[in-house]
């Protein structure tokens, strides 16, 4: 992502008369949609720049009208949304051939960002490239309109901060929460802190397996509000970057069972859990069970299952208790989008845990031995 080299170059304010002299480029390998409620109607495009658009056109919407605007990449199909932005246009002109439009971008987007990657997607030429341009966009665009006055802690993180796995796990997670929150009825009005989510895809690029990836992914939606954003789900975070994609599959089976056994579930004794060593295998694909109870120890040391495992007596075991507590499944819960705010009791019961955890290790590669203490077994 050599681009990412002049972020903050971009982000520097450019003089007034730069402004208006800002360039205007021709949208080679551009195409829109355009219309007042949807962006529904193609025009094709003859220039454009990073303050607005020119669309060649035979209707002439009044001037001042707000257009919903679609830019896609030419010749994809239309709904192939990886390759496409949507962004508000003002117009503010009508000529011979056409109208000019002025961008109206989300509150939190800058001017220059945004026009240094419209420069990039008109001017590369390697599909992989383009495709990288169009997700950044997105990207920016999305946590704009999610967090309209503190977004630039989250745009950041691509300033150097990320390298390009991390990055990918970060276009995942965010363009993903994008296209879930797009379906709620108050899509429009959800707001969300805006260090709280650049927290969330910071300790999120790390995730490289599909369900770690879906858990920050449903962490992040349920950060989102109608009501004044807050960072109260900073403690699930602190919670969420200590479980390793292993003890994220037990974490998982273990509040789904949970949870199918008494889905009126609230704040009370949960049903509980048991596996089978066979159950425990095939859940975590580790053919090892005294890894796998390990597993299950860091997982009662963060306070997320009821009980330890009894190490003393591992080749004997016939069963695995992996019964969530009630702060394991608010936390399954909220990472699959769940808004309720937690119990003081359990946000007292994360921190009493965390204590013995912080700082925070960075995730590790699977069946490597961890820099911390054994776990505990229960008293």
């Amino acid at each position: 992502m050599a681009w990412l080299s002049g972020l903050k170059r971009a982000l520097q304010r450019p003089s007034e008369e730069e402004r208006r002299r800002a360039e205007r480029r021709p949208a080679t390998g551009l195409a829109a949609l355009y219309g007042t409620d949807s962006a529904s109607t193609p025009a094709a495009i003859k220039e454009i720049s990073a303050y607005g658009i020119y669309l060649l056109l035979d209707e002439r919407p009044r001037v001042g009208e707000l257009m919903n605007l679609i830019l896609r990449k030419e010749g994809e199909p239309e709904n192939n949304s990886e390759l496409q932005v949507s962004v508000h246009a003002e117009v503010v002109r009508h000529e011979e051939d056409g109208i000019g439009l002025a961008f109206v971008l989300p509150p939190g987007m800058d001017v220059d960002l945004w026009g240094v990657l419209i420069k990039q997607i008109v001017t590369l030429t390697d599909p992989d490239q383009v495709a990288e341009m169009f997700r950044s966009l997105r990207t920016f665009l999305f946590l704009s309109r999610l967090c309209p006055t503190d977004a630039g802690e989250a745009i950041l993180l691509f300033n150097g901060q990320l390298d390009v796995d991390h990055t990918a796990a970060v276009f995942k997670i965010a363009l993903t929460a994008e296209k879930l929150l797009a379906v709620e009825p108050d899509a429009g009005r959800l707001r969300a802190h805006g260090k709280l989510v650049a927290s969330i895809l910071r300790e999120g690029s790390w995730a490289r397996d599909e369900l770690t990836s879906d858990l920050w992914t449903g962490l992040l939606l349920s950060s989102c509000s109608v009501d004044e954003p807050d960072d109260s789900n900073q403690i699930l975070v602190d919670l969420l970057v200590h479980v390793t994609p292993v003890e994220a599959k037990i974490f998982a089976a273990a509040c789904a069972r949970a949870l199918d056994a008494a889905p009126a579930f609230e704040n009370s004794a949960p049903a509980s859990v048991v596996f089978t060593p066979k159950e425990i295998v095939d859940i975590t694909g580790v053919n090892d069970l005294y890894r796998d109870a390990t597993d299950l120890g860091y997982l009662f040391n963060l306070g997320l299952i009821e009980k330890s495992f009894d190490f003393s007596s591992y080749s004997h075991a016939d069963s695995f208790d992996v019964t969530p507590t009630p702060l394991g499944l608010a936390l399954y819960q909220h990472c699959h989008g769940q808004r309720e705010k937690l119990e003081p009791d359990l946000i007292e019961s994360a921190h009493v845990h965390l204590a013995d955890f912080l700082p925070a290790p960075r995730p590790v590669i699977d069946n490597q031995p961890r820099a911390s203490a054994p776990p505990s077994s229960e008293s």
